[in-house]
């Protein structure tokens, strides 16, 4: 995806979306611009309520982009769901 906006520059979400297969690859590269914006590597521009939603890169044109691992974090149950409460 940051190739592909490196290479146009700018485009819609609508087109950075168009080949996603599921709609969880499309809610993925969301929260993935979404990252990137959080970094400054990218700008959005919507020019009306609920219009396109335009994406301009402003980050570098080559190098490596970090990706954020907070989402990675497994996640860790405090009591086993399957264990019968005990009373105190």
């Amino acid at each position: 995806m940051v190739e592909t906006l490196r290479k146009h520059t700018s485009m819609n979400f609508r087109t950075l979306v168009a080949d996603a297969e599921t709609t969880l690859v499309v809610v993925a590269r969301f929260l993935a611009l979404l990252d990137l914006y959080r970094q400054g590597a990218l700008r959005f521009d919507q020019v009306v309520a609920l219009g396109e939603l335009q994406i301009r890169w402003t980050g570098s044109v080559s190098g490596e982009i970090s990706a954020g691992d907070e989402f990675d974090i497994p996640v860790v149950l405090e009591q086993d769901e399957t264990e019968e409460p005990t009373n105190v």
